[in-house]
């Protein structure tokens, strides 16, 4: 492990780092040797993450004025849109359809996928999905975001691996591993949009972690062809009676989804793997969950091929399995300010909202789910010993209102204690577990990545008039 102090007093200014190099000896011990470290590119700012979060966070700087440079480990943009296949975003509605509280950047890319045909509107109330997407299309479509906008330099394939700071709280250069090599991004405002606060985390800010017991659970999604033949030849055929103990594919849980893919006619989304107490942030736990991931998908296929035979060439099949898991949940900040349910459920306002969301709280637990809604109404999945669904429907809340048709969330739960130049956005939000459940989503982290880039470019522009440092606190 590198040691930080030393790393961090080893910056030069000839345009490389000096760091360390660390090296086994024949007795297991770790000693350390000078290695020196390319400085890649100077910037604005520099966003960790090329989710849709972070390609929002990145071109809104950029439409700002901002130098910027976008490090994304997969070979594409979208994050678990597009490497977890997810193809639904919710409603940019409040809960009563009645006022759109949700634009930007996310309905701009909804509107290009629907001009284009690769994207689907449902209605504006609906609970469950308010657009279904090609994951394919909006890949295509986050490039040409990133590509359009002039000042932006992409790093996919690329890995953050250390932060550097030259004062606490306050980062001066991003170290990357690709293809090249280790490399540093030198900056003046910095976002992380890893999901996993990796670039929080590396620079030393304070993150925590739910028990394992209580992380929401992850789905490893895929694409199969042959539900539809299945459907016409077997009319009672459906992927919920594959689940669970007793529907042949020998699962715990039952809760699972499905979904036309748009634009490929005889093609089917599935969610329905679970992957619970697993800590994506962990290098085991995420290894491990991958590998159950699959094998559950082979057991929820070789099921249906059991109990609904089909000749050759029209069974079951995998087209294509997610490249990583729909993570919902792993590290956390530690911010300024961390959302309670209270402030979900009862749709508190804040002075410095930057983001707005209507979709419900969604907690994926153990083998059921557990939904609460803005208008009182409590909906609870289990699963029975005998692998039966079992609906609880009942009220969280009975008193008389008013009830909110939205919530917010505050500028302050994205601000790590102690930074001066650092934003973070998207599922490391700072909140409790309850009101987790609904500020993780898409619709609401793009809006996160957004108001990240804002302040960034508003910090950078305060810099090149006054040419002082300005912290995070006091640019709310």
């Amino acid at each position: 492990m590198t040691n930080r102090r030393q790393f961090i007093a080893a910056v030069t200014a000839g345009g490389t780092l000096a760091g360390l190099r660390v090296r086994a000896t024949e007795d297991g011990r770790l000693v350390t040797q000078g290695e020196t470290i390319p400085i890649a590119g100077t910037y604005d700012l520099v966003v960790a993450g090329g989710s849709t979060t972070g390609v929002a966070a990145a071109v809104t700087a950029a439409r700002a004025g901002l130098s910027v440079a976008i490090v994304e480990y997969n070979a594409f943009f979208g994050g678990t849109a597009t490497a977890g296949l997810v193809p639904v975003w919710h409603s940019l509605y409040s809960t009563d359809g009645a006022r759109q509280i949700i634009g930007g950047i996310t309905e701009e890319i909804e509107q290009k996928l629907l001009a284009r045909g690769e994207a689907r509107l449902l209605g504006k109330t609906d609970k469950s999905v308010g657009c279904y997407l090609n994951v394919a299309s909006l890949e295509i479509a986050l490039d040409e975001l990133v590509r359009e906008a002039k000042t932006i330099d992409s790093y996919l394939k690329a890995q953050v691996v250390d932060a550097l700071l030259d004062r606490p709280g306050h980062l001066t250069h991003v170290v990357i591993e690709n293809r090249d090599g280790r490399r540093a991004l030198a900056a003046k405002q910095f976002i992380d949009a890893t999901g996993d606060a990796i670039l929080a985390a590396r620079a030393g800010f304070k993150t925590w972690t739910q028990p394992r017991s209580d992380l929401q659970a992850h789905t490893l999604c895929a694409i199969l062809s042959g539900a539809d033949a299945i459907k016409k030849a077997h009319p009672s055929f459906s992927f919920e009676k594959l689940m669970g103990p007793s529907g042949g594919a020998g699962l715990k849980h039952v809760f699972q989804w499905s979904a036309p893919v748009i634009g490929a006619p005889g093609l089917t989304f599935l969610a329905a793997t679970r992957i619970s107490a697993c800590d994506p942030s962990v290098a085991r736990d995420l290894t491990e969950g991958l590998f159950k991931g699959r094998a559950q998908l082979k057991q929820i296929v070789d099921a249906a091929n059991r109990k609904f035979p089909m000749p050759e060439g029209k069974r079951l099949a995998l087209v294509t399995v997610a490249p990583d898991m729909g993570l919902r949940e792993s590290r956390h900040i530690v911010a300024q300010y961390r959302v309670t349910s209270k402030d979900v459920l009862f749709g508190r306002h804040f002075d410095d909202c930057i983001a707005k969301g209507s979709y419900r709280v969604d907690i994926h637990e153990g083998s059921g789910i557990t939904f609460r809604y803005l208008n009182g109404d409590e909906h609870v999945m289990e699963t029975t010993p005998e692998g039966k669904i079992q609906w609880r429907r009942g009220k969280w809340r009975t008193d008389a209102g008013p009830y909110p048709t939205w919530y917010e969330i505050p500028l302050r739960a994205l601000l790590p204690v102690g930074t001066e130049n650092l934003y973070c956005a998207g599922r490391m939000v700072d909140c409790e577990r309850e009101a987790y459940g609904a500020l993780r989503v898409m619709v609401n982290c793009n809006q996160m990545g957004e108001a990240a880039g804002r302040a960034a470019a508003r910090a950078v522009k305060e810099w090149r008039r006054n040419k002082w440092p300005i912290t995070s606190s006091e640019k709310i």
